[in-house]
Parts: structure tokens; C-alpha cells; sequence
């Protein structure tokens, strides 16, 4: 039982964006869900959807085929665009082949037809975020965060930051003493693992990971090291 327990991935600091124009489901959803994850948006529109994933980093999206103001293709496109890798799940009154379709061609995990049982919606939620290794985040400012189960960097949308072998390892070691001053021979030692280093190439490595994010994600303290930048709460 604690060897499945933790194959589970944490629920409580989930957040999840619902699309819906369907007056009854949302109140369905917003009285099943409000206090089972960590954060639940809910609005009508794809517009809306949109500014909401450039805005906050979401786990998921459910997706209604019943939008407002465009068609199911057009929403799935805009909001995979928007938001490539994050997961989705469709829900139709309509299992035609195109709907269908649409689905498979934008990687939705699943597609549930209604009506729907709560419970059915809340379980495929826990599925898709466990087999899609939905991670334990650590969110920095504009957007930036660290999913420590997929051991990835990404931006606002689920963006993935292509570092360098040294710069993630870089920030993976910040990450794991936040709060301290990380010593330069400490850095060699851990990220460099002992071999050649100049101050100037840690310099360059630090100013590289500040381009790819923003600038005071790391800080400089002069003659004795670097820190990170404050996770958000």
C-alpha cells in the first residue's frame, strides 16, 4: 500500500483550468472540485483561457466542446498553441468523429461524454495527473518553474527552457540549498565536478540562465557566492 501511495503524485497543489459554457456542469464541477485541488479557474470563453494559462502555471485543462463564441477545432488549437505540453481532457454531449478527432490530433488524454458523473470527471483528473508526471513545482517569478518529478525547467504554459547540461545542473543545486550563499568552490565541486573553472565561465553560465529567465532569478553575493531567487509561496 506505501509503495502505491507513493507512485501517486500530489493532488493538493494542483491547479486546474476549466472551460465550459455549460452553466450546470460548471456549477457541478466548481462545487466537486473548489476544495479537492490546490486552485480551480472556470471560465466560458477559449479568450479567457488563453490569458489565464500566459498568466499562471496549470496542470491541466478541461476542455467543453460546448465554448463560447467558437468552434471545438478552433478552441483545441488556440489553447494547444497557447499552452503546448500542458495535459487536457475533453468533455462532449456530442462522441461524433470529429470531436473525436480533434481530441486525438491536440493529445487530449482523455474524452468523457456527457452526462458525466462527478466522480468520473474528479478520477480521470487523478489519472491523467499521475501517468502524465504532472510535478511537484517549485514556481519563481514571471512564470518560471521547476517541476522536480519531471526534473525540467519550464516557463508560463508549460514551456520547456532548453538549458545546458551545467546550467540546469547549476540551478538544480541552487534550488536544493535555497536560502544559502553557495560558495564558488562549492559550485565547481558540484556542478563542474572538480575539473577546470574560471570565474568568468560561471559568470557567463549565470548570465546565459538569466537571458533564458529573468535576471534576478539569481543573485550575486561579491566574494561569496550565488543564491536563488525566493520560490513563490
Amino acid at each position: 500500500m506505501i509503495k502505491t501511495l507513493k507512485n501517486i503524485r500530489k493532488l493538493y497543489n494542483a491547479k486546474l483550468l476549466f472551460v465550459s459554457n455549460d452553466d450546470s456542469l460548471r456549477t457541478t464541477i466548481e462545487k466537486e472540485f473548489d476544495e479537492y485541488f490546490k486552485e480551480l479557474s472556470l471560465v466560458k470563453s477559449v479568450s479567457q483561457a488563453i490569458d489565464k494559462v500566459e498568466e499562471n502555471n496549470f496542470d491541466m485543462i478541461i476542455i467543453d466542446t460546448d465554448v463560447d463564441a467558437i468552434n471545438f477545432d478552433e478552441a483545441c488549437t488556440s489553447l494547444t498553441n497557447a499552452a503546448p505540453s500542458l495535459p487536457k481532457i475533453i468533455i462532449s454531449n456530442d462522441d461524433n468523429n470529429e470531436n473525436i478527432v480533434t481530441a486525438i490530433n491536440n493529445s487530449a488524454y482523455t474524452f468523457l461524454t456527457k452526462p458525466l458523473r462527478s466522480k468520473d470527471i474528479k478520477l480521470a483528473v487523478i489519472m491523467c495527473l499521475n501517468q502524465t508526471k504532472r510535478g511537484d513545482k517549485i514556481e519563481f517569478q514571471n512564470g518560471i518553474y521547476f517541476d522536480e518529478y519531471r526534473d525540467q525547467f519550464f516557463k508560463s504554459g508549460g514551456i520547456l527552457i532548453d538549458f545546458t547540461r551545467l546550467e540546469k545542473g547549476f540551478m538544480k543545486l541552487l534550488i536544493a540549498k535555497r536560502g544559502e550563499i553557495i560558495d564558488y568552490d562549492t559550485i565547481k565541486s558540484v556542478v563542474w565536478k572538480g575539473k577546470n573553472m574560471s570565474i568568468y565561465t560561471m559568470r557567463n553560465i549565470v548570465n546565459k540562465i538569466r537571458q533564458k529567465t529573468y535576471y534576478e532569478i539569481i543573485k550575486n553575493h561579491s566574494n561569496k557566492g550565488y543564491v536563488i531567487d525566493e520560490p513563490k509561496k
